[in-house]
This record gives structure tokens, C-alpha cells and sequence, in this order.
């Protein structure tokens, strides 16, 4: 591991908080995949997350790998996705479906949705209890968009297991990878809310 700079000021600023969880949340990953013998199973097919424990589990054999919240968290840089205030230990945290869930289920049976899948990592983000109780089944805002989009950015840019995750959740979804294509994608699941 190298201590650069930039993980210094990060250390000592308002974020040095979330940087515990993030950093708890990779080593996990790294032991629960040694532990479960999933490392490969991991890389090739990714992991779903198990909604009774709030955690990632790699989809074929369903064992721990870490908290979703936390794993998500240090990409949205410690902050909630809703409010953009710090997460903190104190906090009580949800994971927000910021396409809710509940379009899916709108047009009368999940098969009647035209869009990609709402329930999976490109559209989960951790947030305030309060802010997610708040915000409801509404849509996201574009501010909310232009985060997700960044945040989502930044994880398959990064070597982080959740980047084959993204990549597979979103393959089959019309999303390709390509850089600036967030946008374009946004665009056509909000126009299968309509």
C-alpha cells in the first residue's frame, strides 16, 4: 500500500470517517474471497446483493463478501448520494434505489419493465435513513443522476471487485463502458419510467 498525498489530506479531512469503512470494506472482500474460495467465481461473475443482510454475496454460492453501504460509500467520497452531507459512524445508513424499485413494479408485473434491472449495484447508493425515507419511490433528481453517473464512473475505472459487477449488471442493459456514456444510458432508463 502507498500513503500518497492525496490519502493523507483525505485522512485529515471531513471524510476521514467513511476512509475506515472503505478501507474495512476491500479487506473484507480480499478475506471473505480467500475464506469462500470464491476469487475466480468473483472475477468472472460478480456478486448480488443479499437484501435480508444488506450484503454482497457472490451470486452462485451466496456467502458474505462484504456491506454493500460500505463498498459503495468511498465512491460517492463518504457522502450521501440524496443530501451530499458526510456519512459519519453516528448516521443511521440506507441503501437507496435511486431508480425506485417500485417503477418495475408499476406496469403491473417486473417482466412489463422495459428498462434494465433496478436492483442491482449501478443503482444502489448508500444514504441517509432520513434522506431515503424522505425521497421515497420518487425519481431522482439530475443532481442525484450526475452523481450516480460519477459515482458509477469512478468504480469501473477502478481495479475494486465491484467493477466486474457494474460491468456485468450493466452489459446487457445497453451500456457498453465507453467513457461518457452514463448520460445517454440515464436517458433511456428515465424514458422507460414514462
Amino acid at each position: 500500500m502507498r500513503l500518497t498525498p492525496h490519502l493523507h489530506r483525505i485522512a485529515g479531512s471531513e471524510q476521514a470517517a467513511g476512509l475506515r469503512g472503505e478501507l474495512n470494506a476491500r479487506w473484507d472482500i480480499v478475506e471473505s474471497s480467500f475464506a469462500a474460495g470464491i476469487g475466480r467465481s468473483l472475477v468472472d461473475h460478480g456478486v448480488a446483493v443479499d437484501w435480508a443482510t444488506l450484503r454482497l454475496t457472490d451470486k452462485h454460492r451466496r456467502r458474505p463478501v462484504t456491506g454493500v453501504s460500505d463498498a459503495l460509500t468511498g465512491f460517492q467520497h463518504g457522502r450521501c448520494l440524496i443530501c451530499r452531507s458526510p456519512l459519519t459512524d453516528a448516521d443511521r445508513i440506507a441503501v437507496d434505489h435511486v431508480f425506485p424499485y417500485s417503477l418495475m413494479r408499476r406496469f403491473g408485473t417486473v417482466s412489463g419493465w422495459h428498462g434494465p434491472d433496478l436492483d442491482v449495484i449501478w443503482n444502489l447508493a448508500p444514504a441517509h435513513e432520513h434522506c431515503n425515507g424522505t425521497k421515497s419511490a420518487r425519481l431522482p433528481t439530475s443532481g442525484e443522476l450526475w452523481r450516480l453517473a460519477r459515482r458509477n464512473e469512478a468504480i469501473l475505472l477502478s481495479p475494486h471487485p465491484l467493477k466486474k459487477t457494474l460491468q456485468l449488471a450493466l452489459k446487457g442493459a445497453g451500456y457498453h463502458g465507453r467513457s461518457g456514456e452514463w448520460p445517454d444510458f440515464l436517458r433511456q432508463v428515465l424514458a422507460a419510467c414514462d
